[in-house]
């Protein structure tokens, strides 16, 4: 199973009055993760069509539109890509998350670390800090309602560590993220999971680039259907 524990910084309020789970930082050290961070390449999905845009670029906030079960499905595939194998800090509001599922999608549940709180103001929180304050890698954050004023936080506290942010919603507000991407479950053959990728804006241009994905896990990378 991935880890669920108290976060520990002399830095931070009572975990009890924020009512949240934390994880413990990571064992590398966030000074570790951060120098890892500044210097290495973006995520990639292994697909030169969609990987030359550098849009999963570190370093920056991505806005991911869908159902979170398809998106956590992608953030997987995607996170269990990374070459550096940097620590991950999943924020979310329930119990969703499903190792062995995450494992087949490539990604190991020894590098993921879990905070799961009802209240989404404890999810920004926590998001901020694991980018910030104890340098994770990367963040996933499940903030369905975020504000402008909250991404341009997630987009600066990933700049200033080299870490790569994804706050997953279903809306389309307002956001200072690097891109916007949808993603949504599209048909399959039933062996292979497959997404519909779009990118609808990067950096504030509004684009609509479209791509057919599915999963290869024999090679551990995406493949382009069309």
């Amino acid at each position: 199973m991935f880890r669920s524990a108290q976060l520990q910084s002399a830095q931070l309020q009572s975990v009890q009055s924020r009512s949240a789970s934390y994880i413990a930082p990571s064992r590398f050290g966030a000074g570790l993760l951060r120098q890892f961070g500044r210097f290495s390449q973006g995520l990639t999905l292994g697909v030169p069509q969609i990987d030359i845009l550098e849009e999963f670029a570190r370093g920056a906030l991505h806005d991911i539109v869908g159902d979170a079960a398809t998106v956590s499905g992608f953030l997987a595939a995607l996170l269990g890509r990374d070459r550096r194998q940097a620590q991950i800090l999943w924020v979310t509001a329930g119990a969703g998350l499903h190792a062995p599922a995450l494992a087949q999608l490539g990604l190991d549940h020894r590098r993921l670390t879990v905070v799961t709180t009802p209240r989404a103001g404890d999810r920004c929180w926590a998001a901020e800090e694991g980018l910030d304050a104890l340098g994770y890698g990367a963040v996933v954050a499940e903030i369905g309602d975020a504000d402008f004023h909250v991404t341009q936080r997630l987009q600066d506290a990933a700049e200033k560590r080299g870490a790569t942010a994804f706050l997953v919603r279903q809306n389309r507000q307002p956001s200072a993220a690097a891109a916007r991407w949808s993603v949504q479950a599209a048909a399959s053959d039933g062996f292979r999971p497959c997404w519909r990728l779009t990118l609808e804006c990067r950096h504030g241009v509004e684009t609509d680039r479209s791509w057919l994905v599915e999963w290869d896990q024999a090679g551990g990378s995406f493949r382009l259907v069309r």
